[in-house]
This record gives structure tokens, C-alpha cells and sequence, in this order.
């Protein structure tokens, strides 16, 4: 072979093929360091809707990289304990339950209410303790009963609501003196908060509390330990008659909010147009739909075209944002699906696909439906339920959609699949 092939197919053979991991982590690198770029710009410059929108963009680019492969749920019928992977017991009423985005932790809230012995628990559903339970990673205690405690999309940090008024971002990397997760941010609202859940890009937080606010805090500057003040609101809106905002969560993309209040109301807001001190009013209400119950649970469908609501008529439905009138009104005719439990929906959420929707109600029953196939009645059909001690306060799918985690009134956490 002449020389020259010979030297060629040598450094042919130096090159290390890179693994598909590494290839997946410089198309993110690439991604993040555009949207940099325009955070530098935009702070130079002056923020424009153009600039959030392109970011929104990019973190979805992002997101679909390191995304599972979606297995979908399998299950069938009624489930029973052999349908049971893991199983956690609380201190108190567990009334938050999540999966991490690698759908290997779950994050727990738990409290009873008019106690100060909340906590927030991440367990590990790989690593086992002792006993064979799922191993305590990461928890905080004495905040009041817990609410709501979510993942960031990294992973990395975990928001939680408390009845005690607070907001805060704790970090699951850092700890402080006493070994306890690092508090990153902390806000106190003027009510307990029901609802705190991170932005697709993870530098805002969207809170609901009981002085009837939405309120979407920035994380990206922040006064001393970490403090959120009024400085930090992006965006706020008071619901009618200074009710309770029960649900607060993001859109895929970011530019909008879901809430649930208990005067029955769901409502979507646009982000996009707001005034100077980020006041959203009337002319920000893009959907607007009333039930006939408290609205529990409010959660945009993955492609953001849709949303599912429970609520204290015992009724889960599933609205369309496509069509509605010039008001943004939405009647029976935007409702895609309904299915009846009989008791308080508590919980109510869409699969990774979207075609399937799973809830948890005051009768205990955890319950995945099709959004595909209908029963005789014509309502969504029931793939398969499960019954927990007492009410089902929490329950979410997996990020493959093969798992359900589900959070009860006996104090109970577990994850089925």
C-alpha cells in the first residue's frame, strides 16, 4: 500500500467516533450558547417578544434532544399491589407527587393542614434503603403543609408551595451548613401557595396562592440569600372576588399560563403583552372557561393545544384553545372529553403523547383514561384504575408514560406500572 493511504487510513483510525451522547451534548451546547446570546442581547438592547419567542424555541430544540424514547402505558383493568413498584409513607397527607425528568426520582410535598411539619422528600426509585424503600435523597422540613414540589428541567432543583406562604427553590446538587438542600430563591406571597412550578426554560417560576394571585417570578437576579421581591415579578394577575388560585402551570412553549381558582374559573393568560409592572388584566385572558366546581387542577396537553381541568363537580374535561369567541369564551362545545368520578378531581394530567389522561379524585381511585377510545357511552374509556387508602391529592405520569405516581390522603406515595 503506498505511503501516503498508509498515513491516511492511520489518522482515519486516531479519530474516536464520538458516542451518541457526546453527539447530543454539543447540538445542546450549540443551542445554549445562542440563547445566550440573545439574553446578552436583550439585556443591551431591550427585551421584544421575538427574543423570548426564538428562546422558547431553542429550549424546546433542546428538550426534544434528551428526550425519552415514549413507551406509553400498558396496564390494563384494575390495578392491584402487584402492579406496585415503589411505595413511600409520610408524615402527613402527600399532597404533591412528581417524576424527575430521567423519570428516575420522584418529589414529594407532604403536610397536614394548621401543622408546621410539611416536608419536601425526593426519593430515589433505583436506590433502596434498609427496609427495601425508596431512598431518601434529598429533604427539608418544618414549611407548613406542602402543596406543590416540582422538578426544574434540568433536574437539578426542586420548586415547592407551602401553606406557610413561601415559595422556594431548593438545590439538589448544593447543601447548606446543616446538610439540607441549599435554598436557591425564596418569595413570600400574601397567601399560602397552592401552585409553583418551573418554566420550560427553568429561569422563571409560576406561583398560585390563597390571596387569589398568579404570580411568575424571574430567577436570574436575585437579592441577598436568594430573596424574590416585587423587583422579581414578571407578571402578575388577580383573579375575581380575591379567591384562591388552586393550579398555575406553564405552557410548553412558555408564553402563557393555566390557572384554576375557586370561584370555578379555568383561565389561559398570554405572558406576551403586559404593562410595565407586568399587571396582566382582561385583555390578557386569551381562554376563559367556567366549571362547576373549584377548579383543582389545570394542565396544558403536550402540544399546548389543549387543556384538562378537575374539578369539585366530579368532572374531568379536556378543552379545546383551538376554536373559542372573539372573548376568548370557551362553552360545552370546546369540550373535547368528560368523564365523571363521582367525587372531587383532584388531579388531573396528560400523558407524554397526549392521547390519554390520568386523574386522581376524593373516592381514592387513580384512574388513566383513553382520549382515543371511547366506552358505550361515549366518554373517555378507563384503561386502568387503581384504589389508594383515601383521596387521591396528586398524580402524574412517568416521562415514558409507562408509570403513574400518585400521592394520598393516608399519607402514602406510589409509583404503579
Amino acid at each position: 500500500m503506498p505511503e501516503f493511504f498508509e498515513q491516511h487510513f492511520a489518522q482515519e483510525e486516531k479519530k474516536e467516533e464520538k458516542s451518541p451522547e457526546q453527539i447530543k451534548e454539543e447540538k445542546a451546547l450549540l443551542l445554549a450558547e445562542e440563547i445566550k446570546k440573545i439574553k446578552e442581547r436583550m439585556k443591551k438592547e431591550g427585551k421584544t417578544i421575538e427574543g423570548y419567542q426564538r428562546i422558547s424555541a431553542l429550549v424546546q430544540e433542546i428538550k426534544k434532544i434528551y428526550e425519552k424514547e415514549i413507551i406509553g402505558w400498558k396496564k390494563e383493568g384494575k390495578l392491584t399491589e402487584k402492579d406496585v413498584l415503589a411505595e413511600y409513607q409520610a408524615g402527613g397527607i402527600v399532597r404533591a407527587a412528581n417524576f424527575s425528568p430521567e423519570g428516575d426520582k420522584v418529589v414529594i410535598g407532604s403536610g397536614d393542614i394548621g401543622t408546621a411539619c410539611g416536608e419536601m422528600i425526593v426519593l430515589s426509585l433505583i436506590e433502596k434503603d434498609e427496609k427495601g424503600k425508596p431512598k431518601v435523597l434529598a429533604e427539608y422540613q418544618g414549611l407548613g403543609w406542602v402543596n406543590a414540589a416540582n422538578f426544574s428541567p434540568e433536574g437539578d432543583k426542586v420548586v415547592i408551595g407551602s401553606g406557610n406562604r413561601k415559595m422556594i427553590v431548593f438545590s439538589l446538587i448544593e447543601k447548606d451548613k446543616e446538610g439540607k438542600p441549599k435554598v436557591l430563591a425564596e418569595y413570600e406571597a400574601e397567601g399560602g401557595v397552592r401552585a409553583a412550578n418551573f418554566s420550560p426554560e427553568g429561569d422563571k417560576v409560576v406561583i398560585g396562592s390563597d390571596d387569589g394571585k398568579m404570580i411568575v417570578l424571574s430567577l436570574i437576579e436575585k437579592g441577598k440569600k436568594g430573596k424574590l421581591t416585587e423587583k422579581d415579578v414578571l407578571a402578575e394577575y388577580q383573579v375575581e372576588g380575591e379567591g384562591t388560585v388552586l393550579a398555575a402551570n406553564f405552557s410548553p412553549e412558555g408564553d402563557k399560563v393555566v390557572i384554576g381558582s375557586d370561584d370555578g374559573k379555568m383561565i389561559v393568560l398570554s405572558l406576551i403583552e403586559k404593562d410595565k409592572k407586568g399587571k396582566l388584566t382582561e385583555k390578557d385572558v386569551l381562554a376563559e372557561y367556567q366549571a362547576g366546581g373549584r377548579v383543582r387542577a389545570a394542565n396544558f396537553s403536550p402540544e399546548g393545544d389543549k387543556v384538562v381541568i378537575g374539578s369539585d363537580d366530579g368532572k374531568m374535561r379536556v378543552l379545546s384553545l383551538i376554536e373559542k369567541d372573539k372573548k376568548g369564551k370557551l362553552t360545552e362545545k370546546d369540550v373535547l372529553a368528560k368523564y365523571e368520578a363521582g367525587e372531587i378531581v383532584r388531579a388531573a394530567n396528560f400523558s407524554p403523547e397526549g392521547d390519554k389522561v390520568v386523574i386522581g379524585s376524593g373516592d381514592g381511585e387513580m384512574r388513566v383514561l383513553s382520549l382515543i377510545e371511547k366506552d358505550k357511552k361515549g366518554n373517555p374509556k378507563v384503561l386502568a384504575k387503581y384504589q389508594a387508602g383515601r383521596e387521591v391529592y396528586a398524580a402524574n405520569f412517568s416521562p415514558e408514560g409507562d408509570k403513574v405516581v400518585i400521592g394520598s390522603g393516608d399519607g402514602k406515595m406510589i409509583v404503579i406500572g
